[in-house]
């Protein structure tokens, strides 16, 4: 995979972390291992990384680089003053980035070029002592019930939905999975899959490898839940024993905590 080309200032500030171009490696390798039909408990084991790892990667299906969460802005201590000129009507990135600079603003030209098109797409900037959500939060936000969000969660949602919509697109299509779970019809999975595989793609890769017992999850009215935990209980005992424990006093513990 070539490698993104950097403005020259940034290839000489900035260069590529040699953890970054592992995990690049890596994820290639993951991505190739899987194409020629491995499983994931294999390109795992082949890499010398977690099945989680490896599940990740073959489902963004490209090297995803970890992103840190944003900092305090250089423009945080002038951002009165710059949105004082924009409600007059100055509209110019260039007028606005020289007035700042004429009043000790130490940023670059792109920090104001940034926030006035976020102005005029009329995504709401973020305050400067604003938290900012953790990824679990958002998924739940972006893919439960929107009636029971908070004005500032819908607000959010709202917000960052406007800004990336394929991304409003794919919570939609997982909103619209889970009522088809909740409707015990199949019938609707293939529409489903059709219309979800653009934004949803590697989702949709592994529920057709074994498509057949997805309906029969939608249909049947059994559950392996009840199998699921009896055995975990087990195991989770056996652990809290060091897995030390053999079957006649895992047998006792067994009994003991039912």
């Amino acid at each position: 995979m070539p490698e993104r080309s950097l403005p020259h200032d940034a290839a000489k500030t900035e260069p590529v972390p040699e953890t970054s171009s592992r995990r690049r490696d890596r994820c290639e390798a993951a991505l190739r291992l899987h194409g020629e039909g491995q499983p994931t408990t294999e390109i795992a084991r082949r890499l010398g990384a977690s099945r989680n790892a490896a599940r990740r990667w073959i489902r963004a299906g490209q090297f995803m680089p970890y992103r840190r969460a944003p900092g305090p802005s250089r423009l945080d201590r002038y951002i009165s003053v710059v949105e004082a000129r924009w409600q007059d009507g100055q509209r110019n990135a260039t007028v606005l980035h020289r007035e700042l600079c004429a009043q000790g603003f130490t940023g670059g030209y792109d920090i104001i070029r940034r926030w006035a098109a976020r102005q005029r797409s009329g995504v709401p900037a973020r305050p400067p002592s604003a938290r900012i959500p953790s990824t679990r939060c958002i998924t739940r936000w972006l893919t439960g019930d929107p009636a029971v969000l908070s004005p500032e969660e819908r607000a959010f949602t709202e917000a960052l939905c406007k800004a990336a919509p394929r991304l409003k697109r794919a919570a939609e299509d997982v909103r619209v999975f889970a009522d088809l779970l909740h409707q015990d019809d199949p019938a609707g999975l293939t529409p489903w899959l059709e219309a979800a595989a653009t934004e949803l793609g590697g989702f949709v890769t592994g529920l057709r490898q074994d498509e057949d017992a997805m309906r029969a999850a939608i249909a049947e009215p059994w559950s392996n839940g009840q199998v699921e935990g009896q055995v975990n209980r087990p195991k989770l005992i056996k652990r809290s024993m060091y897995g030390r424990a053999k079957f006649d006093l895992l047998r006792q513990r067994v009994l003991h905590a039912a």
